[in-house]
Order: structure tokens, then sequence, then C-alpha cells
């Protein structure tokens, strides 16, 4: 029978060699490969990049990055609309002053004549004079004065109303309204006048005598109708 024939001793420490190499090998290889998946996974970057802080610029473009504002939003009031069915009001507009036009006076005449401001309405001046006139209401100042008797003569067929007739008396170089002092002796015009009938009125003025020179009495019928005027020299 034969024998099979040991193997030959030499041969067992190459084979060990060769074992240890491709252990070498491989062991090397998986390094290589866990080495390459680490880095491609970031496990290169910066440590300061592990806490997870974003950077500016992803701060910057990402507005969910964006720190919460602790203000809240601003709130907007409507203006106030009118009710239904009332208009909103206009803006005040502020008025300019009015002129008042002066009063139409008819061509002035002597105190001597008579002047009629419509037919059949008769204005005349009678007794002008001098007296010292007396004070008794507000505003009144005694002292030099002027009375005269105004009549008025009613030629129509109709009787005639005096109570919105208005006289007045002028003085001066500058023809200032003189005050109206009603005494001594002042008697105010009627309100009515019957037909074809004569009434007259007396009326006292304060004018300082250096003033009367140059005196002017207007009657102011009615409204609407131009003043009389009577002209003169006044007696001192």
């Amino acid at each position: 029978m034969a024998l099979d024939s040991p193997t030959p001793p030499d041969n067992q420490p190459n084979r060990r060699w060769q074992r240890l190499g491709l252990s070498g090998v491989i062991t090397a290889a998986v390094l290589l490969l866990g080495a390459t998946f680490w880095v491609s996974q970031g496990g290169g970057s910066p440590v300061s990049g592990a806490t997870g802080a974003a950077s500016p610029e992803a701060s910057a473009s990402d507005p969910a990055a964006a720190p919460d504002s602790t203000e809240p939003p601003a709130t907007i009031v409507p203006a106030p609309s009118a009710a239904p069915g009332t208009d909103a009001p206009a803006p005040e507009e502020s008025e300019a002053p009015v002129e008042v036009a002066p009063l139409a006076e008819l061509r002035p005449v002597p105190l001597t004549e008579q002047v009629a401001p419509v037919p059949g309405v008769v204005f005349g001046i009678d007794s002008l004079e001098a007296v010292d006139g007396v004070a008794q209401g507000p505003g009144e100042v005694g002292g030099p004065a002027l009375r005269f008797t105004l009549t008025m003569r009613n030629d129509t067929d109709a009787e005639v109303s005096l109570a919105a007739t208005v006289v007045n008396l002028y003085a001066g170089a500058d023809q200032l309204p003189m005050v109206d002092l009603r005494e001594p002796g002042g008697i105010p015009l009627p309100e009515t006048v019957a037909a074809g009938a004569t009434v007259t009125g007396v009326f006292v003025f304060a004018v300082p005598t250096e003033q009367r020179d140059q005196v002017k009495i207007g009657v102011d019928y009615v409204v609407g109708v131009p003043i009389v005027v009577f002209e003169g020299s006044a007696p001192r």
C-alpha cells in the first residue's frame, strides 16, 4: 500500500504570508471605502458646523430664518363715514367781507325847498335854529345843537306810512353824522299820514358851532326809495 508523502515543510510559511497579505489588502480597501464615504457625508467640514448654527448667507436668504418681530403690526383706523342718508359736511370756507353800497340819494336841494321822493309825498324843512342841547339818553352829550321842524304833506288819495322813515344830520368838512339829542322840544313824526293831511316832527342834533357852515339833512322815507337831501349853512 502506497503512503502519501507529507507536504514539504518549507511551503507552509509561504501560504501564511499569502493569507496575511490578502487580509491586509482587504483591510486597506475597507478603510479606504469608509474614509471616502465619511468625506462624502460632510465629515470633513469644520467643527463649528457641527453646532447646527446657520451661516449668515443662509439666514439672509431664508425668510424663515429671520427672528420674529416683537412689535405688533400697526392698526389702520378707517376714516369716519357719514351716516346713511346724510351728506358729508362741507369744508368751512371763510366768507369775504361784503362791501355795502352807499344808499342812493336824490340831488341835494337848499334847506328852504321842498322835495317829493315819490309822487304825492312832499318833505320840507322849517324853522332851523340854534339851541342848547340837553343830554338825556345813553351816548348823548349836551351842548350846542340845532333844532329844526320837518314837514310832510300827503298829496295822495290814500294813507301814507312814516313808520320806517329815518332822519339824520351831517356836518363839517367830512360830513360826519351828528348825535340825535331829542331835547329840548324833540317830537317824532307820526307813524301814518291821512290822505291830504300835513304832519310835522321836531328834531334836535348836537352840532358844534364851528361845523355849521355846511350841514346836510337826510330824510330816508322808506327802503328802496332814494334819500331826500337838504343842504346849506346853519345858524350859530
